[in-house]
């Protein structure tokens, strides 16, 4: 009896494997034992599209190869003799024209149909699940030696599906993140630039520098290019990490300062190029002394000691409470990965005078990612009402049919409709004659605010401009960082209008 059930047992589970084997994995099996006896070429990844606004593919071209005609083209193991009469329509994932690479992020190059490619990052990380599909192939049966049998001819292994793959449909204009990365891409060796559209939160243009080489990522590179990479750390994406952001910040203090009605009682101040705070002075820009100033004229000349005064004579609380309404101090939560919050500290963090004096200017502590400043200049743009940054709009089938909506997300009042008004009228001269006038263009008008950051034990500064564009058509919110701005060179400013023209002239 014992063996007897002993056998039984065995029985049982070989009858178990068995219907594993056959009936839930044999599609499986059948699939991969057909795969190692062909030779395939891939000549599409499957996966969906990620779409600018128009609905272009913003990384990936479809191009016709006729394969005996063309057998250099291509890295196919497959003879060209088995290929000689065959034209396929082949996905070119990642090349050099792709655009917006840290938006899309990339994939592994799949090698087999079998195999489907997870994304690495950026949205093909993001919404892996989402453009999820079967690689497509071309493939012949070989022998154990790799040598073709004769008589079957040429497979095509190719997965089908009523709606699949999904396509993800972004914010991203094409036109304008093309213009901006052409001119970027020698004028910014390490920084960013951002557009956005105030009234709805879509971005336009998400560029970060220098590019990321998605195309050898993809097909993959040498050691020594991956080191190289490394070292200008091209996967950073830098339009969302925090730097400190130098005198932008000082629109912060006017907002406060104005709906505290405080410069009223600080209508002149006596800039003598420094201010005194305890042993310590802080200068303004080379020393300069701006005499008898107001807020409009400190904006316009980015005095440092005006808004050390103003910060000091509001406290610490007031400022930090301004910059938090503006959403500074928290990520966006636009759907890429490494998204920074920056740092807004708290008042109780601010211990001394010197601590304040600080923040006033954009320095110390505090840090912002481009993308935030570019939330904060849409405020003030869009009378004084928080808009969410919205970089994904819809997932839709590949009929064209939406999946998904990512409908625009409206936040809370946060300034009176007048003093954003009053504040965009106060950035107007800060352009027209002011510390960020190298921005300024006869094709647009524009209102915006520099800003130097100061890096201790660096010969080099970060360099912003923040501001709003008006084209007569559109009212714009636009960003750009330079990462490493040394002495001599263009300002962010100047580096802006450049960006900003070829973007207009794409339109």
């Amino acid at each position: 009896m014992l063996l007897i059930s002993i056998f039984l047992l065995l029985f049982g589970l070989l009858l178990v494997r068995l219907f594993s084997l056959q009936l839930l994995q044999g599609w499986r099996l059948a699939r991969q034992a057909a795969a190692q006896r062909t030779d395939t070429y891939v000549y599409a990844s499957g996966r969906g599209q990620i779409l600018d606004r128009h609905g272009l593919s913003l990384h990936a071209f479809l191009q016709e190869v006729r394969r005996g005609e063309a057998a250099d083209h291509t890295s196919s193991d497959l003879a060209p003799v088995y290929l000689q009469n065959l034209a396929l329509v082949e996905e070119v994932r990642y090349s050099s024209a792709s655009l917006a690479a840290h938006v899309t992020g990339y994939i592994r190059r799949p090698v087999n149909p079998l195999q489907p490619s997870e994304g690495i990052s950026g949205l093909e990380r993001t919404f892996n699940r989402e453009l999820w599909g079967t690689p497509a192939a071309v493939g012949v049966i070989v022998d154990a030696k790799g040598r073709m049998v004769p008589g079957y001819g040429i497979s095509e292994w190719k997965y089908e599906h009523l709606r699949r793959p999904y396509s993800v449909v972004t914010t991203i204009d094409r036109k304008l993140q093309a213009a901006a990365e052409a001119v970027g891409k020698d004028a910014i060796k390490k920084g960013a630039f951002i557009l956005l559209d105030p009234q709805n939160g879509d971005i336009l243009v998400l560029a970060s520098f220098p590019r990321l080489p998605v195309e050898d990522l993809y097909r993959g590179t040498t050691g020594e290019k991956l080191k190289q990479m490394e070292r200008d750390q091209v996967y950073l994406n830098r339009a969302l990490m925090p730097y400190a952001v130098g005198s932008v910040f000082k629109v912060i203090v006017a907002a406060a300062a104005l709906e505290e009605k405080l410069p009223a009682s600080r209508d002149v101040f006596l800039c003598d190029g420094f201010y005194e705070l305890g042993d310590r002075q802080i200068s303004c820009f080379a020393g300069t002394s701006h005499g008898k100033i107001g807020l409009q004229q400190a904006l316009i000349t980015s005095c440092n000691g005006y808004f050390i005064d103003l910060a000091l004579g509001l406290g610490k609380e007031k400022v930090i409470e301004m910059a938090k309404r503006f959403k500074l101090g928290q990520a966006t939560g636009i759907p890429l990965g490494g998204e920074a919050a920056g740092i807004i500290p708290d008042a109780a963090d601010l211990l001394y005078g010197g601590d304040v004096a600080n923040l006033a200017i954009g320095q110390g502590a505090i840090t912002a990612t481009p993308l935030q400043l570019a939330r904060v200049m849409s405020i003030l743009a869009n009378s004084g009402r928080d808009v969410y940054p919205r970089l994904v709009s819809k997932v839709i089938d590949k009929n064209g049919n939406t999946v998904r909506n990512y409908p625009v997300q409206y936040g809370s009042l946060v300034i009176a409709p007048a003093l954003a008004q009053k504040l965009r009228e106060m950035l107007v001269p800060v352009v027209e004659v002011g510390t960020a006038s190298p921005a300024k263009s006869d094709k647009y008008g524009a209102a915006g605010k520099s800003g130097t950051a100061q890096l201790a034990g660096k010969d080099y500064s970060r360099s912003w401009f923040a501001g709003m564009v008006e084209t007569g058509k559109e009212t714009w919110v636009a960003v750009l960082l330079l990462e490493e701005h040394y002495a001599g060179e263009p300002t962010a400013s100047a580096v802006f209008r450049r960006v900003m023209e070829a973007v207009l002239d794409a339109r």
